[in-house]
């Protein structure tokens, strides 16, 4: 019989410490969860309603400070402005981004500013046209997009191990701000650098005899222009890249940069190509963390001078 109440009472105090170690965790995971520091995608999704948005690919993510911007700006435009940039695989121009930039967008804004970011493979496609792949992903099926905390997106699509989510906040390279810019601290010495870029050429040379020019994509683009003028300013900007991928593009779209100022022109918005300038990167396609800070400054200078 004592056996009996020793074990019983072994097996209350393992879930005691089980029950106390699951409070401490969940204690711990609330900032991280709650400051929107899940991943470099998933404070997007947490933070208001934008009235004025950053649109494109893992270029302008890494690329375009939104904080630089209003600081430059002032109250010209309304607020907030947030970058909701994700990647090339999430967020190349097709119906279900431009349904997500509407879901994001508060509906009485009138005047935003809206910075569509543009380059040859967010207007690319891979099979038939009609069949986009992110339709699958976070940025087709997730309805919520300004909820905090978001559960449709950490049940469906945060598939890491609660335990993971503190190891990887401590230690993470890409650090998501709260306007949607997300800072990525890696080696930036030569060698580093040309190592990545090598690599980065490599996967994009292999993307374009995989690719093609997409007319869907492209509806898209243009679709997401109207959409936008609709609440404010819009500009197309084309970022800088190193010049072995600005060479590379060149070739797979040679026709690009003109169609793009065409483009333009038929939504008489402006265009802002900067594919040329000598900005440093860290891998030929993504700015340096403080070259983001200087073309930022550069874009929001034009922004002014344009606004006037």
């Amino acid at each position: 019989m004592r056996s009996q109440r020793a074990a019983a009472f072994r097996l209350v105090l393992r879930l005691g410490l089980l029950a106390g170690a699951a409070v401490l965790g969940l204690v711990a995971l609330g900032p991280v969860v709650l400051g929107g520091h899940v991943d470099a995608l998933y404070g997007r999704f947490t933070s208001p309603s934008a009235g004025s948005l950053v649109v494109g690919t893992s270029r302008a993510a890494q690329g375009i400070r939104p904080s630089i911007l209003v600081e430059a700006l002032g109250e010209r435009f309304d607020g907030p402005l947030l970058n909701y940039s994700f990647t090339l695989t999430h967020s190349p121009y097709g119906p279900a981004y431009l349904r997500s930039i509407k879901r994001k967008l508060r509906p009485e804004v009138k005047n935003g500013l809206f910075i569509v970011a543009v380059d040859p493979w967010s207007l690319s496609l891979t099979g038939p046209e009609g069949s986009f792949p992110e339709d699958n992903s976070f940025i087709g099926q997730l309805d919520q997009v300004s909820q905090n905390p978001n559960l449709p997106y950490l049940t469906r699509y945060q598939t890491k191990p609660l335990y993971r989510l503190l190891l990887d906040y401590a230690t993470a390279t890409e650090r998501l701000h709260p306007d949607g810019w997300l800072e990525v601290n890696i080696g930036i010495d030569s060698a580093q650098v040309r190592a990545r870029t090598a690599r980065k050429l490599q996967d994009y040379r292999l993307l374009a005899t995989r690719q093609h020019f997409s007319a869907g994509r492209m509806q898209a683009l243009v679709e997401t222009i109207a959409l936008l003028k609709q609440h404010g300013h819009v500009c197309m900007v084309r970022l800088p890249v190193g010049p072995g991928l600005l060479q590379l593009e060149q070739a797979y779209q040679p026709g690009f940069d003109q169609l793009m100022r065409q483009t333009a022109a038929n939504q008489t918005v402006p265009y802002f190509d900067y594919s040329t300038r000598p900005y440093p990167t860290t891998d030929g396609n993504h700015l340096q963390r403080e070259a983001s800070e200087v073309f930022s400054r550069e874009l929001a200078s034009d922004l002014c001078a344009d606004s006037k």
